[in-house]
């Protein structure tokens, strides 16, 4: 599903292997300026910045980050399946199949490959439910990474609806009918909110959620296809402490989506390790803007 407008798009491109297809954009940067051109031994030395969008965002979110990045660097944002052009390959899997971190690692290093690009020792950043398939990156390959930023992360915290919805047959029967029957819970939505039993945030995240048979459909295809990109805790501290750079972990303070308590446990596992920072700043769920990605970059590059 795309959620750019057709002018707002960058000059993004395709990978297609492992029985699945990528959009992607790359972004040359430097802190004196974009470079004019690069030949192909400069690109050799640049390392890769791999960025992963929240749900029913485009990759397009990353411009104003890649600008900021203050080191030189071949910014790759990467549209998740079931975003844009990415998704399966629907003559080998099915529409719903579920992608396997090793698989989107080996495709990412093959598009930083393809570009000319280092994929040696990349960057990692996740936004939202990119942050759950960064996380799921780092626990597939722990030495793999640099530097990792991870933004309002998805993946610390299951709900119960998303896990029987997700992993079982009634789960899958009750997405759909509520897709068929989608004006009735909508319905009963502004009844709940109305009678106090519905907070406003709840009530606008439904509204979100089911605005369209195109969205529905969106979200049952994207919460399938990243099933299997959901770390334990245990594999995550684990992970952790492997990891030879950094990790910088951002929670908004007003963020209902994705509040401060959800990082408590792995906060708890990682106490001991000096190169994991968790950082608590004044924002919501949106960490995009300007004056978030300031703070964000300071903490990162401890300026």
């Amino acid at each position: 599903m795309e959620f750019a407008a057709e002018k707002a798009r960058s000059d993004r491109k395709t990978w297609a292997n492992h029985g699945w297809n990528l959009e992607y954009t790359i972004d040359f940067t430097s802190p004196s300026g974009r470079p004019a051109a690069l030949d192909s031994q400069s690109k050799k030395n640049l390392r890769a910045v791999f960025a992963l969008h929240g749900f029913a965002r485009p990759l397009e979110d990353f411009n104003s980050f890649s600008q900021a990045w203050p080191e030189r660097c071949a910014f790759i944002s990467v549209h998740l399946p079931h975003h844009g052009k990415s998704g399966p390959d629907l003559e080998t899997r099915p529409l719903d199949d579920a992608i396997e971190p090793e698989d989107l690692l080996k495709i990412l290093c093959e598009i930083a490959l393809h570009e000319g690009v280092s994929a040696s020792k990349p960057d990692l950043i996740g936004y939202s439910i990119g942050g759950r398939i960064a996380l799921s990156l780092i626990a597939t390959d722990p030495k793999k990474w640099n530097r990792v930023v991870l933004l309002a992360p998805d993946g610390l915290k299951q709900s119960l609806f998303y896990g029987l919805t997700v992993h079982t047959q009634l789960g899958k029967a009750l997405w759909f009918a509520i897709d068929t029957h989608s004006q009735a819970v909508l319905l009963w939505s502004d009844r709940f909110l109305q009678w106090k039993l519905l907070t406003p945030h709840m009530h606008a995240f439904i509204a979100f959620h089911l605005s369209s048979h195109s969205m529905r459909m969106a979200v049952w295809n994207g919460w399938r296809a990243h099933r299997k990109c959901w770390p334990s805790y245990q594999s995550l501290a684990s992970a952790f402490s492997q990891t030879g750079g950094t990790i910088d972990l951002f929670f908004g303070m007003h963020d209902r989506i994705i509040p401060l308590k959800n990082g408590r446990r792995l906060r708890q596992k990682t106490n001991s390790m000096p190169h994991v920072s968790f950082h608590s700043i004044p924002s919501g769920h949106g960490m995009l803007r300007e004056d978030v990605l300031k703070i964000i970059i300071q903490r990162t590059f401890k300026t």
